[in-house]
């Protein structure tokens, strides 16, 4: 397959630095951050705050099915809480990266937000978010009870940032009646169990069981899978366009090519829920969103299969963070520190948003154990967990590199390779403008 045109011209270096924020911005569009001088850590206040009733507020990207589940959990905390009425803000996570930066530098902003894991180092370098390490340390939090990878991961230039509340993977899910009625009982272990269940599908007479998007997820998935990654493990060198990047995406293609999906594919739910697919890669914000929409689907969830020679999974997390709002006075800060460590103790409600606690203590519970996701809370999942490195600026050299190579090659036609060769072409020069900034 040849490519058909070439992506667009990555953002100017200038453009860049305006993306990340660079000191002269930030004293020009957000002073009280501090024009680049790096937050002070939180400071550890000893037990639960009882001081002068406090107003805090609560940003986070939870607009689907998950979001019911964290306001109920919100609610719980002001019950208990006399003293401190926490309101919630839920937007579509790229408003919300967009907002929060100037939103806290005109003292407007959220107190306490959940972010994505791969945005703690964007929003630490920015100065909006001010280190924990004092606060898990008061609070005996050492990581004990978390998912190693995801507490690991929280840390950018030997300072934590989150406090991890859950941990989401690339996940499959099937229809249970149409895979039986096909002679092919689910779940898919690996790429012969794949060709097999989709060759059966096909010949009980459904011609596309699996609709593929361009999801980037799902091709962190593949490239881990075939022994790639993204970037090197400091994030100096872009590696998405390797030979193991390559496969990746080319899978994804072929699948079209070979009319297992159809062309031109950007919601993969919808044929799933009325039976137009009988396969579907996505995260775990599937679960409520299927429950809620199609009530009457019998479904499964489990790991995504192996369909390259290694196991590997795309992951991600949500966690809290505290901005330098929130340390504005002893009290909002106290205020906030006591939000984020009552809600992480009981975040059993989370549950019901589909995703997979951070906390041991929770997967434990007799109300996780039976709930769908507890398929995806494996040893061997957690072991192959393929998180995206702490990069200042990772969802602008994202969408402007491999997020948009996998847009063209699964919707444009292009060649993966040459896709690949430039959206590595663009990290790499977004990267080194990056460390050029920071040093």
């Amino acid at each position: 397959m040849s490519a058909r045109r070439r992506p667009a011209t990555p953002a100017s270096r200038r453009t860049f630095l305006g993306l990340l924020g660079s000191s002269a911005l930030l004293a020009a569009c957000a002073p009280s951050i501090g024009a680049g001088t790096a937050q002070e850590p939180a400071r550890y206040r000893e037990g639960e705050y009882t001081g002068p009733r406090q107003r805090l507020q609560f940003w986070n990207p939870f607009t689907g099915g998950d979001g019911p589940a964290m306001a109920a959990m919100v609610d719980a905390f002001n019950a208990a809480h006399p003293d401190i009425e926490v309101v919630m803000t839920s937007l579509v996570a790229d408003d919300m990266y967009t907002k929060v930066m100037p939103a806290v530098g005109a003292g407007v902003g959220p107190d306490i937000a959940i972010m994505h894991l791969d945005q703690l180092a964007t929003f630490a370098a920015r100065n909006t978010l001010v280190p924990l390490d004092e606060v898990v340390e008061g609070l005996g939090v050492d990581g004990e009870d978390f998912v190693p990878a995801a507490w690991d991961n929280g840390v950018y230039r030997g300072a934590r940032y989150g406090i991890p509340l859950d941990l989401f993977t690339m996940a499959q899910y099937w229809s249970t009646d149409a895979l039986a009625s096909a002679g092919t009982p689910g779940p898919v272990l690996d790429a012969r169990g794949y060709t097999e269940t989709v060759a059966a599908l096909q010949s009980n007479g459904l011609a596309q069981p699996f609709w593929v998007p361009p999801s980037w997820q799902l091709f962190v998935t593949l490239l881990a899978q075939f022994g790639g990654r993204l970037y090197n493990p400091e994030g100096t060198v872009a590696e998405m366009g390797s030979e193991a990047g390559v496969q990746a995406l080319s899978w994804m293609v072929e699948q079209i090519d070979r009319g297992v999906s159809p062309g031109g594919v950007t919601d993969p739910r919808t044929p799933f829920k009325n039976g137009t697919a009988a396969l579907l890669a996505d995260l775990p914000a599937a679960i409520p969103d299927l429950q809620l929409t199609a009530p009457d689907l019998e479904w499964r969830v489990a790991p995504f299969p192996q369909i390259g020679p290694q196991p590997g999974v795309f992951a991600n997390s949500h966690n809290f963070v505290l901005t330098g709002q929130s340390q504005r006075d002893a009290d909002a800060a106290h205020a906030s520190q006591t939000f984020v460590d009552w809600v992480s103790r009981n975040s059993a409600p989370w549950i019901a948003g589909g995703n997979t606690p951070a906390r041991a203590s929770v997967r434990e519970t007799e109300e996780f154990r039976s709930s769908p996701q507890a398929a995806l809370a494996t040893e061997g999942v957690f072991e192959v967990a393929a998180f995206l490195p702490q990069i200042p600026g990772s969802r602008e050299i994202a969408g402007n590199s491999f997020q948009r190579a996998v847009g063209e090659a699964v919707l444009g036609g292009v060649d993966p390779a040459a896709a690949l060769a430039f959206a590595q072409e663009t990290a790499q020069a977004e990267l080194d403008d990056v460390n050029e900034l920071l040093g």
